[in-house]
């Protein structure tokens, strides 16, 4: 049963929607130009892309083979991470900036793409008031904040994950539509040539749609199409890996190396480890009050909103969240990028239904929306001190969930 009991629509929400995002687009650019230094990371990346920019596949190619020879590499960024190098390339050869900047723009602007698809997504699959109050946790989010000024690929696989979840919800909306399948299995194929945990993101998305048709439709002709797809989009990326690496075995080389280089970095080891719990303890750092309506948000997809667009969104927070917290030495803010949109969706839903139930209790609708608004701001210009005070004055080149709680305590 539907709880709610305030105005469904109204020209003064969707103003306050598109106020709150020209507020998220505000603060993004008000962190483009203090960027002190770059980080390991960020260097790689541009050197990779102004490689691409200046030589070409060809000498793409030779970062491969330098990176596959020399071990001390291999503690950074492989080469396969070719989707974001790619785009950083784009904007090297439009701009002719040759340092991280590039890669910083692209970051900047999947961040703001990504508060347009999730008002959007709001919109389309649930109500204006859960959707005022997702885009208002995502447009002051910590970590949305953190990635958005740096060359880092997590704000582009944030906006890939969420993506995923829009199309495969709008897949099991309207399953008759082949052009939802096509962009989903498209931007499955980039997300994996973007970073190694699309694994989890699309494939979370593309076992769902498998289970939904499978159990629920019983069509085998759509489950078909699915794992059809799949296959097809994961040999395309294998197919994009062999024409920059010269061949696949280099590419899988490269993320192997990677990968078993992760488990011995003494910086990972440092930064990124910890017991399980202290992840959810760095949650509540960058947004207590977003932690806790979460988590309602979830309750609330349960008991009034069961439908493919929360439960998706549900299972992709759960999935990188669970990632974050017992994942070996990945106590780290930017590992969940795929998931902070559907965790402020999740916010979102929580957020409004909590209101709806206390306003139906109350019978005063106004009152209890007046209160609301007043926590999402304090929640809102905390969120932002905290981003400011503990990352961008400290010039932190990186979101681990040691610095943050160092700088969190002094």
């Amino acid at each position: 049963m539907n709880p709610n009991p305030l105005p469904k629509s109204g020209i003064a929400i969707e103003v306050a929607i598109l106020i709150v995002i020209a507020i998220g687009i505000f603060l993004r650019c008000q962190h483009m130009t203090d960027v002190t230094s770059r980080s390991p990371d960020e260097r790689t990346y541009s050197h990779y892309a102004a490689t691409l920019a200046d030589e070409g596949i060809q000498g793409y190619r030779g970062l491969f083979a330098a990176y596959n020879a020399d071990p001390n590499q291999w503690v950074y960024p492989s080469p396969s991470r070719f989707g974001f190098v790619f785009l950083s390339s784009l904007v090297m050869d439009t701009t002719g900036v040759r340092s991280s900047r590039a890669g910083a723009a692209v970051s900047w602007s999947f961040s703001i793409l990504s508060l347009f698809l999730l008002a959007w997504m709001g919109k389309r699959f649930f109500n204006p008031w859960a959707t005022l109050f997702a885009v208002a946790f995502l447009s002051f989010s910590f970590s949305e904040l953190g990635m958005a000024r740096r060359a880092w690929q997590d704000s582009t696989f944030g906006f890939l994950g969420l993506l995923l979840v829009y199309l495969a919800s709008e897949i099991v909306r309207a399953p008759q539509r082949r052009l939802s399948y096509v962009a989903f299995f498209a931007a499955g194929s980039f997300s994996m040539l973007i970073k190694e945990t699309a694994f989890l993101s699309y494939g979370c998305c593309a076992i769902y749609l498998v289970g939904t048709f499978a159990l629920r439709e019983r069509s085998l002709k759509r489950v078909a199409a699915v794992v059809a797809g799949g296959l097809v989009s994961v040999a395309v990326s294998l197919a994009v890996w062999t024409i920059i690496a010269g061949a696949p075995s280099v590419a899988i080389s490269s993320v192997i190396h990677l990968i078993r280089a992760a488990g011995s970095n003494p910086y990972a080891a440092q930064a990124y480890s910890g017991p399980w719990h202290q992840f959810f303890l760095l949650l509540w750092i960058a947004g207590p009050l977003t932690a806790l309506v979460a988590l309602a948000g979830v309750v609330a997809v349960g008991v009034v909103e069961a439908r493919p667009a929360g439960v998706l969104a549900a299972t992709m927070t759960a999935v990188f969240m669970l990632l974050g917290s017992f994942g070996p030495q990945l106590q780290n803010l930017r590992v969940i990028s795929p998931s902070n949109g559907t965790y402020c969706l999740l916010a979102g839903l929580g957020l409004w239904w909590l209101m709806a139930s206390a306003a139906a209790l109350v019978h005063d609708y106004r009152v209890v929306l007046i209160v609301t608004l007043l926590c999402i701001t304090i929640e809102g210009v905390r969120d932002y001190r905290a981003f400011t005070n503990i990352v961008v004055r400290s010039g932190m080149q990186d979101l681990a969930v040691t610095a943050i709680r160092q700088a969190n305590n002094e």
